[in-house]
């Protein structure tokens, strides 16, 4: 245990010395001014007839889920994995006294972790964002619990970008394939009928499920099992071609 949180140490330390993450979370930032200016907007341009109130943390959260996020542990899975092998430091890696399934736990786990922080980050700009405007906190405890609540299938969209990039040699190529397969996958969830009964992605808002319509117990286990599932599978994937992976 010990030296894989040592391992994981190492790779949150790479991720936090790239400064492109910080440039994501701004650009999500950017597009929550954006969203809240253009309430703004509409209530001088109608002298405060028309109001625009919403809860600005809620109403980002589809956007960091299923966009901002994502994307920024695609980033992160093709530097921890095909930047390295590309660059020939994945080997200096696995030189370490370290199973290759520590450290790709190690790794995983560094993913995983910068989504989830992203996704906190943009929750407090949200939250920031909707104090300076005068809006209320009254539903930001709630509000909390669904970002925490939408970690769960980041977690399985963190381990399809890094079994894509086990699979690769070049970060661009693992880069553009993570975003290709990821958009097929959405758009099969929301266009074709009956594909969000086996596709994970298709619990990518899993607070609605829980907090908001109240569906029965046997359908909220078999989202569950699905997603759980899928992460079970793409992990074992991972590991599997990581540790027969020639560097």
């Amino acid at each position: 245990m010990n030296r894989t949180l040592f391992a994981l140490k190492k790779e949150l330390f790479k991720l936090a010395h790239r400064k492109k993450y910080i440039v994501f979370i701004l650009i999500g930032a950017a597009v929550s001014m954006v969203r809240w200016g253009g309430s703004a907007l509409i209530a001088r341009i109608t002298d405060g007839q028309i109001a625009v109130k919403t809860n600005m943390t809620l109403e980002m959260l589809p956007f960091a889920v299923e966009v901002l996020v994502p994307i920024i542990m695609f980033i992160a899975a093709a530097d921890l994995f095909t930047h390295e092998f590309s660059a020939d430091t994945l080997k200096m890696c696995m030189m370490q006294p370290v199973s290759r399934f520590k450290l790709l736990t190690a790794k995983a786990a560094a993913v995983v972790i910068t989504g989830a922080a992203s996704l906190m980050v943009m929750y407090i700009v949200n939250i920031v964002i909707q104090l300076l405007s005068g809006g209320s906190l009254a539903q930001a405890p709630v509000t909390l619990l669904a970002y925490i609540i939408d970690i769960l299938p980041l977690i399985g969209i963190a381990f399809l970008g890094i079994l894509i990039n086990v699979c690769l040699k070049g970060s661009a190529s693992a880069m553009l394939l993570c975003l290709a397969v990821y958009a097929a996958m959405k758009y099969l969830g929301l266009y074709v009928a009956g594909s969000e009964s086996f596709l994970f992605t298709a619990s990518a808002k899993l607070h609605i499920m829980i907090l908001g319509q109240a569906l029965p117990m046997r359908i909220l286990m078999y989202k569950m099992g699905i997603l759980f599932g899928s992460i079970l599978i793409l992990y074992s994937l991972s590991y599997i071609i990581f540790d027969k992976k020639n560097v």
